[in-house]
């Protein structure tokens, strides 16, 4: 069995893109990268672009297994991955020579993980460059999952290295949007857009992840992840379609439901696991979104922009809640309690 280091948003049971030895959707993309791969014509910095949870970081781990095969291999495409390989277990288990995964760092104290990739972080490439490459005609490959979570000194530190990058060096930066990104990293990559997954391909990662055999189970939670196998993930695995229906019953109530929202909320508050909490938010910012829509097809447009904008707002007390540490539960009732009364405003208007 081979044992893949543990990262921010490992999901129990569930294999990691390291281990991931198929690629569901994205075929356009996967046969862009090995012409690329095939003609030496591979930037040395790609943008993977996307939704979160459609299969980037899968993808970026494909590529690096089939720049980092002995040159014997190289006639091999993009994919055909050997589980067996010693490529394949040194990449998966995070000790491959030419190969550097950054990601969020766990916390100074050993439990958890920081909010940002920091610049310590970046600062580690620079050592990873300094050592001799296997042969000359070597790849290194840098992943940094995502290029998102750089906080201001690790994309300005790694902006020097994009302009001027190592021989035979390919940085592969996963983002999920690239609306946060510096404008001089996005014009110094090239940027390759990965589409949302269609229901039949959420489908068929649930089924071989968690061998669900209920096909209703599996086609309800492939719908709501929305093109994104990860949520579809986090519906079947998590309990997130028990979620739903208890928070569709709390918002949809004429009335606020104080028992109701503190169950939500014990769930959201539970420090022992992210999962819960991540499913309840995604799923509130959901039925705001769906709301905003409905207001706006309806003819109600001041309901549709009051709504978009607490979306927004509502995001970023989410993120300074996480900065900042705040008290799970107290955060969520109060978020329910807002939302609740914003979305009844909008259906009474």
């Amino acid at each position: 069995m081979i044992e893949v280091p543990e990262v921010h948003d490992t999901l129990e049971g569930v294999s990691p893109p390291q281990l991931t030895v198929r690629l569901h959707g994205h075929t356009d993309e996967i046969a862009f990268l090995s012409d690329a791969v095939n003609t030496g014509k591979l930037h040395h910095a790609v943008i993977f672009e996307g939704e979160r949870g459609i299969g980037k970081a899968t993808a970026a781990f494909q590529l690096a297994n089939r720049l980092l095969l002995p040159a014997r291999d190289l006639g091999a495409p993009i994919g055909a991955i050997d589980p067996e390989s010693s490529t394949f277990r040194q990449i998966a288990q995070g000790s491959h020579p030419g190969l550097l995964y950054l990601t969020r760092p766990k916390n100074d104290a050993g439990t958890g993980f920081k909010q940002a990739i920091t610049v310590d972080e970046i600062r580690r490439l620079q050592r990873f460059f300094s050592m001799t490459a296997a042969g000359p005609d070597s790849y290194r490959v840098v992943i940094i999952d995502p290029v998102n979570d750089l906080n201001r000194n690790a994309a300005n530190a790694l902006l020097k290295l994009l302009e001027e990058p190592p021989a035979r060096s390919v940085f592969i930066l996963i983002a999920h949007g690239t609306g946060g990104l510096l404008p001089t990293i996005r014009s110094r990559c090239q940027i390759l857009k990965f589409s949302p997954l269609a229901n039949g391909e959420s489908g068929r990662v649930l089924a071989e992840q968690i061998g669900a055999e209920d096909e209703a189970v599996i086609a309800r939670a492939a719908s709501l992840g929305g093109g994104s196998a990860r949520r579809a993930l986090l519906f079947a695995q998590f309990g997130g379609l028990e979620l739903e229906e208890a928070l569709d019953a709390f918002l949809g109530a004429a009335r606020h439901d104080t028992r109701s929202a503190h169950k939500l909320a014990e769930i959201a508050g539970n420090r022992k696991s992210d999962v819960h909490r991540d499913i309840l938010r995604e799923l509130v910012l959901d039925r705001m979104r769906e709301e905003a829509t409905t207001a706006a097809r309806t003819g109600r447009m001041r309901a549709a922009e009051r709504i978009a904008a607490a979306d927004m707002a509502m995001q970023e007390r989410m993120r300074m809640a996480d900065a900042f540490n705040l008290d799970r539960k107290q955060d969520f009732l109060t978020l329910l309690a807002d939302v609740h009364d914003l979305l009844f405003a909008a259906r009474t208007s």
